[in-house]
């Protein structure tokens, strides 16, 4: 651990200098209900206009689960203005950079640009929002090629099969249970017109939030939003339900497949975990970090280096505001390799759950933890994003501090208490995948 840590200290030392700043965030909102958020930094030539709605798939109805999933393609394919993809080829051509994603509890689309072109990311931005292309070729052909791809993947993959079946798992009775693409065969047949009626609950303006980080001048800033964003018909903030961190699982769930011409055996651990909006979250994440990240991973050392098992461990980590999987895929292509690390990771969770971890590890995970968060402070587009989830969550603004300040804290005691809460058996959710 010693490299390790020495490694992470010369990552970290660059950044220090950011751990003492306030971010001064300030909001305004237009009369149509759009709220404005404005992060500046004056030490950029690049912004970041970001387009955060309040509204992700947990939100749908459950026979029409998909459709949101179905914007994250169609918001490319097109306006009344402008023809598919001519959004990615502007921006690009200015040296930017253009993304967009639909999850469960939000969804968010940027562009990062140079400063002196902000206004037409203003401009293509609110035009995504008036006149999004809904004809019925445009959602056809995203609908045939959402459903091509899963369907590929569903058959072709089996750790993305397995990891699908133990989310499901995991998540079971909530509005995480269900892929965020649906039921294929329901998407299937979803009719256009309900497509295009839900796109008026999505592009809310009551439910969207613009937000501005980087450079910018304010006087122009506020001119260009009054052009592009004023005259967008009004909108009203629906009724979201309100967010609730979800308890751990209270019953252990164990299932085998046995899969023909599989070339390594797999098992998949599925970890219910903390919430974003629960307080606990940060601590389980130090878990996470420790146990999984390949910076400073416990179980590749403990697994491989230590008892030389030569395993391949992967790792994921949902993003939810309810709650969160942890999951953990563990391959050999030899049998009892595969058991012996399964018997090693159930010892090291009880270990974790009763034994304080040292002081040197502590140290260096959360140096570690502070290196990704003060860089996601220096990217722009993940800070608006961000800013985007804080407020959507808590109604507040500034986050930094509050956040760094916790992080800085983290003592051995919570990551024991965090243990013992959720890293049990009958919180666990474990597949194993054999070939035959």
């Amino acid at each position: 651990m010693i490299k390790a840590r020495f490694f992470l200290w010369l990552l970290f030392a660059p950044l220090i200098h950011l751990g003492g700043q306030t971010l001064a965030v300030s909001s305004f909102e237009l009369p149509n209900g759009l709220r404005v958020i404005l992060a500046p930094s004056s030490n950029v030539q690049a912004t970041s206009v970001c387009v955060y709605h309040m509204h992700g798939a947990r939100l749908e109805p459950v026979d029409a689960r998909g459709i949101s999933y179905l914007f994250q393609y169609l918001m490319f394919d097109g306006n009344e203005n402008l023809e598919p993809f001519d959004h990615v080829l502007f921006i690009n051509k200015m040296g930017g950079i253009v993304s967009g994603r639909v999850d469960y509890d939000n969804a968010v689309f940027y562009d990062l640009l140079p400063a002196q072109e902000i206004n037409q990311a203003l401009w293509l931005e609110s035009e995504r929002l008036k006149s999004l292309r809904l004809n019925d070729a445009n959602i056809d052909y995203q609908k045939n090629q959402i459903i091509t791809r899963i369907s590929r993947l569903l058959d072709a993959n089996p750790a993305f099969r397995a990891q699908t079946w133990v989310n499901s798992k995991v998540f079971e009775g909530s509005a995480y249970e269900i892929p965020l693409y649906g039921d294929l065969n329901r998407l299937r047949s979803l009719s256009n017109d309900r497509i295009r009626d839900y796109y008026q609950h999505f592009q809310n303006l009551g439910n969207v939030l613009l937000i501005i980080s980087g450079k910018f001048d304010i006087n122009e800033l506020r001119s260009g939003i009054n052009k592009f964003f004023q005259d967008i018909p009004a909108g009203r903030r629906a009724p979201n339900p309100a967010f609730s961190a979800q308890n751990p699982r209270r019953s252990h769930v164990a299932k085998n497949w046995l899969l023909s011409g599989l070339k390594k055996h797999f098992v998949v651990y599925g970890i219910k975990a903390p919430a974003k909006i629960g307080y606990n979250f940060m601590y389980f994440d130090f878990l996470r970090t420790y146990l999984t990240d390949p910076r400073l991973s416990r179980l590749g050392h403990i697994l491989n280096t230590v008892n030389k098992l030569d395993v391949e461990i992967e790792s994921g980590f949902t993003d939810y505001m309810e709650a969160n999987c942890l999951t953990i895929q563990v391959s050999s292509p030899k049998r009892f390799n595969l058991e012996k690390a399964k018997y090693i990771i159930e010892k090291e969770f009880q270990a974790l759950a009763s034994i304080p971890i040292s002081n040197n590890d502590l140290r260096a995970v959360r140096s570690l933890m502070e290196i990704d968060f003060l860089k996601g402070m220096v990217s722009l587009e993940e800070r608006g994003q961000r800013i985007g989830e804080f407020y959507h969550m808590f109604g507040e603004l500034n986050f930094f501090d509050v956040q760094l300040r916790r992080l800085r804290r983290i003592t051995p005691y919570d990551i024991i208490e965090s243990a013992k809460k959720y890293l049990g058996k009958e919180n666990q959710v474990i597949l194993n995948v054999y070939g035959d």
